[in-house]
């Protein structure tokens, strides 16, 4: 009897024991899954915090401008139609900072008819030598009114002489440039492709690989000066331009004065330089005042368009251009208030100074005539990111035998620009 009761305690026990462990057996597999769970998640918060901290660096702006033109007659000649409706700039930037010092810039313009990629360039402050950056890929010109965002800008457009020059405001090339800490200066000095794009549809592919061999060279120095008591800041300073186009096709060019020459063999470069200067008058008086203007003057030349297999009579007819210019352009701007400004720009340009009121190398649009253009503008800042311009353009062209008149080529322009 003490046997089987033994025996059936130890049965009881052995039940209870093999139980229990089960019990504890399942214990743990469910808390080792929770673990692998747990364990899971923070992989996976760690990889989010990871991206996290990526898309912090990355900051992410831009703005639209849709407009509505009216134009003169002449203008509805050409365009055949006297106003339209379009999207003049449509920007997004974006610039990432994986490190300090360190930026990266990406801005595509999706405007109407026209994408484009506008700015691609990475830039890096030089380690060691404080205020001074590398700049590669594709950007501004180092130029006052070119750098100045269209988004800020107090006319609808740069002025003509400054498009002339600087057509499609970006280059590629590599820029050095210098921000003073201590002394209030700004140097740029900025080596590119150079290649030509003027107005006629034979310029050259700008944007792309260089088309010659030779490198152009841009140089800007701006000095600040600071006058507190009386509310004033001054920046001004000198910009150079030394560089050249390649005539591949054609050794004859037209001089400014209308004389021919030639040089001794093809794939000779014809000289594009130029000198100018800057000045900006900031004074806050009066709810803020400023007056800015830029000079530039030098040789500019445009490349022959005839073939290679052109007879020498065609390559005279079709010399390249080596022209004398002279360019400037003056701001009065005036707030009134924190909502509303307003601007007159006065533009001149001459293509070709040697010769006044000359027909001399003026192309079959008048491209190569002086022009003077006054420019009244209205801005109104809705608030942060809502900007409504008025503006009314008023050009006036050069008369002479190809040109016996002005054009009526006036415009006027409504534009709303939304800003993030």
């Amino acid at each position: 009897m003490k046997k089987l009761l033994a025996i059936g305690i130890f049965t009881v026990i052995s039940i209870y024991g093999y139980s229990q462990k089960q019990v504890i057996d399942s214990l743990k597999d469910v808390i080792e899954r929770h673990e692998g769970k747990l364990n899971a998640l923070d992989d996976r918060v760690l990889v989010n915090e990871t991206d996290l901290a990526k898309l912090n660096k990355i900051k992410v702006s831009g703005y639209i401008q849709a407009q509505w033109e009216m134009y003169g007659a002449d203008l509805e000649k050409t365009n055949g139609y006297d106003n339209t409706f379009y999207v003049r700039r449509a920007r997004i930037k974006f610039i990432y900072e994986p490190a300090s010092g360190v930026a990266f810039v990406l801005q595509p313009d999706f405007s109407t008819g026209n994408i484009v990629l506008k700015d691609a360039y990475a830039q890096i402050n030089i380690p060691k030598l404080q205020g001074w950056s590398l700049w590669a890929g594709q950007m501004n010109r180092p130029d006052y009114e070119v750098e100045y965002s269209s988004s800020q800008r107090e006319v609808m457009e740069r002025s003509r002489f400054i498009k002339a020059l600087y057509p499609g405001e970006r280059e590629i090339g590599a820029k050095l440039e210098y921000i003073g800490t201590k002394i209030p200066l700004k140097f740029q000095l900025m080596v590119m492709n150079g290649n030509y794009n003027g107005p006629t549809a034979q310029a050259a592919v700008q944007n792309a690989k260089d088309v010659d061999s030779k490198k152009d060279v841009m140089a800007r120095l701006v000095y600040s000066i600071k006058i507190p008591g009386a509310g004033i800041g001054i920046d001004l300073g000198p910009n150079f331009y030394f560089g050249g186009n390649l005539s591949k096709n054609n050794k004859y060019y037209k001089n400014s004065d209308g004389t021919l020459d030639s040089l001794k063999s093809v794939w000779k470069y014809l000289d594009k330089n130029w000198v100018g200067g800057e000045i900006q008058i900031f004074a806050d008086v009066l709810g803020g005042t400023a007056i800015k203007a830029e000079f530039a003057s030098g040789i500019n030349s445009v490349p022959s368009a005839v073939a290679a297999t052109a007879t020498m009579a065609q390559m005279k007819a079709s010399p390249s251009l080596y022209n004398n210019f002279t360019g400037y352009y003056l701001y009065f701007i005036k707030n009134f208030g924190p909502k509303n400004q307003f601007v007159v720009r006065y533009d001149y340009y001459d293509p070709n100074t040697k010769i006044p009121n000359s027909s001399f190398n003026v192309d079959a649009k008048g491209n190569n005539i002086s022009y003077k253009t006054w420019d009244l503008a209205w801005q109104y800042y809705l608030n942060d990111n809502i900007r409504i311009s008025l503006q009314y353009e008023m050009p006036k062209n050069e008369i002479n035998a190809s040109n016996p008149t002005d054009k009526k080529d006036n415009m006027f322009t409504v534009r709303v620009q939304a800003k993030f």
